[in-house]
Protein backbone atom coordinates (compact mmCIF):
# COMPACT_ATOMS: atom_id res chain seq x y z
CA UNK A 1 0.00 0.00 0.00
CA UNK A 2 1.48 3.42 -0.80
CA UNK A 3 1.74 6.21 1.99
CA UNK A 4 -0.92 8.58 2.31
CA UNK A 5 -0.56 12.22 4.31
CA UNK A 6 -1.16 11.30 8.34
CA UNK A 7 -3.80 12.68 9.71
CA UNK A 8 -3.30 15.10 12.77
CA UNK A 9 -4.64 12.80 15.80
CA UNK A 10 -2.93 9.74 14.28
CA UNK A 11 0.62 7.70 14.62
CA UNK A 12 2.69 6.35 11.58
CA UNK A 13 5.42 3.78 11.94
CA UNK A 14 8.01 3.19 9.71
CA UNK A 15 10.05 -0.57 10.05
CA UNK A 16 13.42 -0.70 7.57
CA UNK A 17 16.55 -2.75 7.55
CA UNK A 18 19.75 -1.28 8.71
CA UNK A 19 21.80 -2.38 5.33
CA UNK A 20 23.60 0.38 3.81
CA UNK A 21 22.57 2.50 0.52
CA UNK A 22 24.67 4.08 -1.57
CA UNK A 23 23.52 7.58 -0.73
CA UNK A 24 23.11 6.97 2.73
CA UNK A 25 26.36 9.66 3.29
CA UNK A 26 25.14 11.97 1.07
CA UNK A 27 22.11 13.00 2.76
CA UNK A 28 23.54 13.11 6.37
CA UNK A 29 24.85 16.83 7.18
CA UNK A 30 28.64 17.17 7.89
CA UNK A 31 27.95 17.24 11.47
CA UNK A 32 26.18 14.01 11.59
CA UNK A 33 28.68 11.92 9.83
CA UNK A 34 31.36 13.94 12.15
CA UNK A 35 29.31 12.57 14.86
CA UNK A 36 28.66 8.92 13.52
CA UNK A 37 32.46 8.31 11.89
CA UNK A 38 33.61 8.34 15.99
CA UNK A 39 31.60 4.81 16.10
CA UNK A 40 34.78 2.39 16.92
CA UNK A 41 33.14 -0.39 15.15
CA UNK A 42 33.02 -0.44 11.88
CA UNK A 43 29.76 -1.98 11.45
CA UNK A 44 28.04 -0.13 14.07
CA UNK A 45 28.76 2.83 12.50
CA UNK A 46 27.26 1.46 8.73
CA UNK A 47 24.12 1.01 10.64
CA UNK A 48 23.88 4.57 12.69
CA UNK A 49 24.25 5.47 9.29
CA UNK A 50 21.42 3.91 7.60
CA UNK A 51 18.88 4.81 10.45
CA UNK A 52 19.83 8.37 10.05
CA UNK A 53 19.77 8.51 6.44
CA UNK A 54 16.22 6.44 6.85
CA UNK A 55 15.10 9.08 9.34
CA UNK A 56 15.82 11.83 6.87
CA UNK A 57 14.07 10.39 3.79
CA UNK A 58 10.80 9.41 5.67
CA UNK A 59 10.56 12.55 7.51
CA UNK A 60 11.11 14.49 4.04
CA UNK A 61 7.43 12.65 3.13
CA UNK A 62 6.10 15.08 5.96
CA UNK A 63 7.90 17.85 5.46
CA UNK A 64 8.15 17.47 2.07
CA UNK A 65 11.29 18.82 2.06
CA UNK A 66 14.46 17.67 0.48
CA UNK A 67 16.17 14.59 2.94
CA UNK A 68 19.73 16.22 2.71
CA UNK A 69 18.15 19.94 3.53
CA UNK A 70 16.19 18.71 6.74
CA UNK A 71 17.67 20.71 9.96
CA UNK A 72 17.72 19.56 13.44
CA UNK A 73 17.59 21.03 16.41
CA UNK A 74 19.06 19.52 19.75
CA UNK A 75 17.26 19.82 23.34
CA UNK A 76 18.93 19.85 26.69
CA UNK A 77 19.10 15.98 26.52
CA UNK A 78 20.52 15.72 22.46
CA UNK A 79 16.59 14.86 21.26
CA UNK A 80 16.49 16.12 18.35
CA UNK A 81 13.08 18.61 17.01
CA UNK A 82 12.84 20.36 13.82
CA UNK A 83 12.62 24.03 14.12
CA UNK A 84 11.10 24.42 10.86
CA UNK A 85 8.18 22.04 11.65
CA UNK A 86 7.82 22.42 15.15
CA UNK A 87 4.34 20.32 15.51
CA UNK A 88 5.96 17.41 14.35
CA UNK A 89 7.19 15.01 16.18
CA UNK A 90 9.29 11.53 16.05
CA UNK A 91 11.23 9.00 17.52
CA UNK A 92 13.72 6.74 16.11
CA UNK A 93 15.01 3.12 17.24
CA UNK A 94 17.24 0.65 15.45
CA UNK A 95 18.64 -3.04 17.33
CA UNK A 96 20.77 -5.02 15.25
CA UNK A 97 19.45 -5.41 11.60
CA UNK A 98 16.54 -3.42 11.98
CA UNK A 99 14.65 -0.08 12.82
CA UNK A 100 11.61 1.75 13.55
CA UNK A 101 10.49 5.25 13.37
CA UNK A 102 7.60 6.98 15.17
CA UNK A 103 6.00 10.19 13.77
CA UNK A 104 3.43 12.27 14.82
CA UNK A 105 1.65 15.55 15.35
CA UNK A 106 1.56 17.66 18.76
CA UNK A 107 2.21 14.94 21.32
CA UNK A 108 6.02 13.41 22.34
CA UNK A 109 5.99 9.74 21.19
CA UNK A 110 9.01 7.24 21.62
CA UNK A 111 9.67 4.07 20.21
CA UNK A 112 11.81 0.79 21.35
CA UNK A 113 13.07 -1.56 19.32
CA UNK A 114 14.96 -4.99 20.46
CA UNK A 115 16.61 -7.31 18.84
CA UNK A 116 15.40 -10.67 20.68
CA UNK A 117 18.60 -12.72 22.83
CA UNK A 118 16.99 -15.79 24.66
CA UNK A 119 20.56 -16.66 26.32
CA UNK A 120 20.38 -12.85 27.69
CA UNK A 121 20.76 -12.74 32.07
CA UNK A 122 17.47 -11.13 31.75
CA UNK A 123 16.54 -11.81 35.57
CA UNK A 124 19.84 -10.09 36.66
CA UNK A 125 18.79 -7.44 34.32
CA UNK A 126 15.19 -7.01 35.35
CA UNK A 127 16.79 -7.59 39.55
CA UNK A 128 18.67 -4.38 38.66
CA UNK A 129 16.51 -2.18 36.39
CA UNK A 130 13.09 -3.06 37.26
CA UNK A 131 10.83 -2.20 39.72
CA UNK A 132 9.46 -5.59 41.75
CA UNK A 133 5.92 -4.99 40.31
CA UNK A 134 7.54 -5.36 36.54
CA UNK A 135 9.67 -8.15 38.11
CA UNK A 136 6.39 -10.20 40.01
CA UNK A 137 4.56 -9.28 35.82
CA UNK A 138 7.60 -11.37 34.56
CA UNK A 139 7.94 -14.34 37.25
CA UNK A 140 4.14 -14.68 37.11
CA UNK A 141 4.52 -16.33 33.23
CA UNK A 142 5.72 -20.12 32.71
CA UNK A 143 9.72 -19.78 32.82
CA UNK A 144 10.03 -20.52 29.09
CA UNK A 145 7.60 -17.53 28.55
CA UNK A 146 9.49 -15.56 30.83
CA UNK A 147 12.40 -14.02 28.42
CA UNK A 148 9.64 -12.89 26.13
CA UNK A 149 7.72 -10.80 29.43
CA UNK A 150 11.20 -9.44 30.31
CA UNK A 151 11.33 -7.92 26.54
CA UNK A 152 8.11 -6.64 26.63
CA UNK A 153 8.47 -4.61 30.21
CA UNK A 154 11.84 -3.84 28.50
CA UNK A 155 10.76 -2.30 25.61
CA UNK A 156 7.61 -0.40 26.96
CA UNK A 157 10.21 1.33 29.46
CA UNK A 158 12.44 2.32 27.02
CA UNK A 159 9.50 4.28 24.69
CA UNK A 160 8.10 5.47 27.61
CA UNK A 161 11.80 7.36 28.55
CA UNK A 162 12.58 8.37 24.89
CA UNK A 163 9.10 10.08 24.84
CA UNK A 164 9.52 11.68 28.35
CA UNK A 165 12.92 13.27 26.56
CA UNK A 166 14.46 13.37 29.96
CA UNK A 167 17.76 11.54 29.59
CA UNK A 168 19.39 10.46 32.49
CA UNK A 169 17.13 12.72 35.23
CA UNK A 170 14.68 9.61 34.98
CA UNK A 171 15.58 6.27 36.12
CA UNK A 172 14.08 2.77 34.76
CA UNK A 173 13.11 2.61 38.41
CA UNK A 174 11.37 6.09 38.94
CA UNK A 175 7.80 4.32 37.16
CA UNK A 176 6.35 0.76 36.43
CA UNK A 177 4.81 -0.32 33.73
CA UNK A 178 2.68 -3.50 33.85
CA UNK A 179 0.53 -4.80 30.44
CA UNK A 180 -2.65 -6.64 30.68
CA UNK A 181 -3.32 -6.56 26.73
CA UNK A 182 -0.73 -5.18 23.41
CA UNK A 183 -2.02 -1.85 24.14
CA UNK A 184 -3.19 0.32 26.81
CA UNK A 185 -2.42 2.80 29.36
CA UNK A 186 -0.60 0.55 31.74
CA UNK A 187 1.66 3.47 33.29
CA UNK A 188 0.62 1.84 36.92
CA UNK A 189 2.78 4.81 38.80
CA UNK A 190 5.64 7.18 38.24
CA UNK A 191 7.88 9.67 40.36
CA UNK A 192 8.50 11.81 37.27
CA UNK A 193 7.93 15.41 38.34
CA UNK A 194 3.84 16.54 37.09
CA UNK A 195 3.61 13.31 35.25
CA UNK A 196 0.19 11.43 35.40
CA UNK A 197 -0.11 7.73 34.63
CA UNK A 198 -3.65 8.44 32.70
CA UNK A 199 -1.95 11.06 30.24
CA UNK A 200 0.20 7.53 28.22
CA UNK A 201 -0.95 5.41 25.66
CA UNK A 202 1.57 1.94 25.28
CA UNK A 203 1.31 -0.40 22.18
CA UNK A 204 3.49 -4.07 21.93
CA UNK A 205 5.04 -3.79 18.32
CA UNK A 206 5.22 -7.45 16.96
CA UNK A 207 7.78 -6.70 14.03
CA UNK A 208 9.34 -10.39 13.30
CA UNK A 209 10.00 -13.47 15.30
CA UNK A 210 13.46 -12.49 16.72
CA UNK A 211 12.66 -8.88 17.55
CA UNK A 212 9.90 -6.69 19.74
CA UNK A 213 8.85 -3.29 19.78
CA UNK A 214 7.02 -0.49 21.36
CA UNK A 215 5.43 2.66 21.20
CA UNK A 216 4.35 5.24 23.75
CA UNK A 217 2.46 8.17 23.09
CA UNK A 218 0.95 11.24 24.95
CA UNK A 219 -2.93 11.86 24.98
CA UNK A 220 -5.53 10.10 24.05
CA UNK A 221 -5.46 6.93 22.22
CA UNK A 222 -5.66 6.96 18.46
CA UNK A 223 -5.20 4.87 15.31
CA UNK A 224 -1.10 3.72 14.79
CA UNK A 225 -0.40 2.87 10.93
CA UNK A 226 2.27 0.81 9.88
CA UNK A 227 4.54 1.07 7.07
CA UNK A 228 7.67 -0.68 5.85
CA UNK A 229 10.22 0.59 3.30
Amino acid sequence: MEWTSLPRNEIDVWRFSLSSQKEDRKVLSPDELERLNRTDSIVIREKRIAGRAHLRRILSKYTQTDPSRILFDYGENQKPTLPEYPDLSFNLSHSDNMGLIAVTYARRVGIDLEHIETERPFLRIAERFLTKIESDFIDRHPEQERFLAFYRIWTLNEAYLKALGTGLSVSSNDFSIVPNQERGRFLHNTNVPSDIPQNWMFETIGVENSYLGALCYEGLDTITRFWSV
